[in-house]
């Protein structure tokens, strides 16, 4: 009887450890604070593929808001005491100020950022550019993606700096993605200038 048992929990717990983190993979919410976003942690949670639910970051009168219509209930937050959202495209993005980063690797570090806004318009329609940032970790401040912020950032890693240098001409680069190592460049280099 108790072998039947511990048979039946070992059989049990990788489903539900799977379960969780594929609830996980297909929830959007609320990221109250950076650490619940290190936490995975979201309010105002749903799966996205079974359950609808909104969340409105752009308000046109009201900046510095956030509207959450979740379970036919309307939330409002304060942008600058909310630390971000996961979309229900899975997309994660942070709030600095009143203004809306999207986050290009959760989980790593340095953390990369793409801050998306309009430069002009013509005819009506607006053009946006995309100017990157990074921190080192979910809750310093980000700071724009050049190579002598990343060497400020990591002022003892020496090899990481000469492998900045021989990677990227200038800083435009820097945010480029690496198919390969399924990484961003920035990322791949500082975990190898740490291995060797």
């Amino acid at each position: 009887m108790k072998k039947n048992i511990i048979s039946m929990v070992l059989i049990t717990i990788p489903f539900a450890l799977a379960s969780n983190a594929s609830a996980q993979k297909d929830s959007s919410g609320i990221y109250k604070t950076a650490s619940d976003f290190q936490q995975k942690k979201l309010s105002y949670a749903i799966n996205y593929k079974t359950e609808k639910h909104k969340i409105k970051d752009n308000l046109l009168f009201h900046g510095a808001e956030i509207k959450v219509v979740h379970e036919g209930q309307t939330y409002k937050l304060d942008k600058n005491s909310t630390y971000g959202y996961k979309s229900s495209k899975g997309e994660v993005f942070r709030f600095v100020g009143n203004n809306e980063y999207k986050v290009l690797n959760p989980g790593e570090s340095p953390m990369l950022y793409a801050y998306t806004h309009p430069t002009s318009a013509t005819k009506g329609n607006f053009h946006y550019i995309s100017d990157y940032y990074f921190s080192t970790d979910a809750a310093s401040t980000p700071q724009a993606l050049t190579k002598e912020n990343l060497k400020k950032a990591f002022p003892d890693n020496h090899k990481f700096h000469d492998a900045l240098d021989a990677t990227f001409k200038s800083d435009e680069g820097l945010s480029s993605y690496d198919n390969f190592h399924k990484m961003y460049k920035v990322n791949h280099i500082l975990e190898a200038s740490r291995k060797q």
